[in-house]
């Protein structure tokens, strides 16, 4: 046996490994604290999933056309512990690769706030940014709910990967970059290439795979702005292209207020669009149930309008406390998230519920897997919540 497949064969021990092990313990096991027996996908009309099931049961087929998974959300996914466990989770379970497409990254860094963990982020110019969660709107906004913009005539981003700092066994690689960006004439290069820039999207080919880029901007008109609004990251080979998209309160009405998001996700064209919002409706002063049923109805209304064949995965959020106590707007919320999922046909994963419901925020703080706020999780607690969101879906499509 030469050398190459040796090595393909100890890769494909490894991921069997990995697979039986994270199908075998798991926080269920070792946190009592979690209500298991309701850690499904709830399926309001089964059937309109099937698509979606089929491509994943497929996904090994030589005709395979990779998943498109795009989920958006608010300050529980921008730092991106939930999605990244999510992630991880499935490329080891449907892939046998040991590298898959980071998706859509956005310069966090730039805006002031924080960056994903996974990847490292820095860069040159004078920028400044806004946020779907302004109160007063300063500038357009695409997809990922936050623009940074900068009127100088050269500015640049370097990207990179942190393959090496995590032990992750799936590793970031990528050969095809597609950048969002504002309309105005510009010029484009990453990696020293230039792109092929047509209508407020840059696209650029490259010809090895890689983890890190520098993207070079130049900006021939003296005064205007030239918007960013973010980076698609993927290669070929990958067979799920999961897209997080997260912004530090956000609520959907601020996706609402985005001008781009359908262009951006027609861009994306998704095969499954998760919905992880309610945290901070629940959390206003003003909450009104009634806003907000109807608000998340705009919202996936819009998306259906433009992606119709996109199924789409509603998340319950978390218990959380409000003013030392149980916010019971949450159970609202949940309320709400069910009633439009019954009526759109669509599936729901109800966290709260699986969680422990009521007051259950501060057993999980007792175990230190929140911060000390009792509306965030920690990084462990995050992982635990996308590990069972993961296992929800393996076993949707593997029961299917």
């Amino acid at each position: 046996m030469n050398i190459l497949k040796m090595r393909i064969l100890i890769i494909n021990i490894i991921l069997f490994v990995n697979t039986f092990l994270m199908l075998g313990q798991n926080s269920c096991d070792t946190l009592p604290l979690i209500r298991c027996d309701e850690n499904l996908i709830h399926n309001i009309q089964e059937e309109n999933l099937r698509p979606l099931i089929d491509k994943f049961q497929n996904i090994k087929s030589e005709k395979h056309e990779p998943i498109r998974i795009v989920h958006i959300g608010d300050s529980h996914l921008q730092a991106g512990f939930i999605t990244e466990k999510i992630k991880q989770e499935l490329f080891q379970r449907f892939s046998q690769d040991t590298i898959a497409s980071p998706g859509f990254v956005f310069p966090y860094t730039i805006a002031q706030t924080n960056n994903p963990f996974f990847y490292n982020l820095n860069y040159k110019g004078d920028w400044d940014w806004c946020k779907n969660v302004d109160f007063e709107k300063t500038c357009r906004l695409g997809l990922s709910g936050i623009t940074v913009r900068t009127k100088d005539s050269l500015s640049s981003i370097q990207l990179k990967m942190e393959n090496e700092k995590y032990n992750d066994p799936i590793n970031y690689y990528f050969n095809r970059i597609r950048i969002l960006h504002s309309s105005n004439p510009i010029s484009i290069k990453v990696n020293g290439i230039e792109a092929n820039t047509q209508d407020g999207t840059s696209v650029i080919q490259l010809n090895n795979i890689t983890d890190s880029i520098s993207v070079e901007i130049k900006n021939p008109l003296k005064g205007e702005f030239f918007e960013l609004y973010g980076i698609i990251l993927e290669n070929e080979a990958s067979k799920i292209n999961y897209h997080t998209i997260g912004v530090n309160g956000a609520t959907a009405q601020s996706y609402l207020k985005c001008d781009y998001f359908s262009r951006h996700l027609m861009t994306i064209d998704p095969d499954l669009v998760i919905l992880s919002l309610g945290t901070n409706e629940a959390f206003n002063k003003d909450f009104n149930p009634i806003e907000h049923e109807y608000v998340l109805k705009d919202l996936i209304l819009q998306i259906k309008d433009v992606t119709p064949d996109t199924d789409i995965i509603l998340t319950i959020p978390n218990d959380h406390f409000k003013n030392g106590k149980s916010n019971i707007n949450v159970e609202s919320v949940r309320e709400n998230i069910i009633k439009i999922a019954k009526e759109f046909n669509l599936s729901y994963w109800d966290f709260y519920t699986i969680m422990g419901s009521q007051a259950s925020m501060e057993k999980w703080h007792e175990k230190g897997l929140t911060g000390d706020d009792k509306i965030h999780f920690k990084k462990k607690g995050y992982a635990i919540q996308g590990e069972l969101f993961a296992r929800a879906l393996i076993n949707l499509i593997d029961n299917f």
